[in-house]
């Protein structure tokens, strides 16, 4: 092969690899150490201050449906609809 195909060869595969090195590296430092499963990770109890206690529904519109009980039932709890 001649010289200058060498020489852009090792530039674009040098380049390649010291770009993805210095992807590699930025991308691992941003990276959490563990992902947290619960909100006790995430919220400082002695920083939190609940000051509103009121609920913001998003439907105005509510349903009611009576859940029959049955007297001969064995497990003890209400049959599944």
């Amino acid at each position: 092969m001649d010289l200058p195909i060498l020489l852009i060869l090792f530039f674009v595969i040098g380049g390649g690899l010291i770009t993805g090195i210095v992807m590699h590296l930025e991308i691992k430092k941003h990276r959490p150490v563990k992902t947290a499963t619960d909100a006790d990770a995430y919220v400082n109890a002695s920083e939190t201050q609940m000051t509103v206690t009121e609920d913001t529904f998003l439907r105005t519109r509510t349903t009611k449906v009576k859940v029959q009980s049955s007297s001969s039932s064995s497990s003890g709890g209400s049959p599944r609809r």
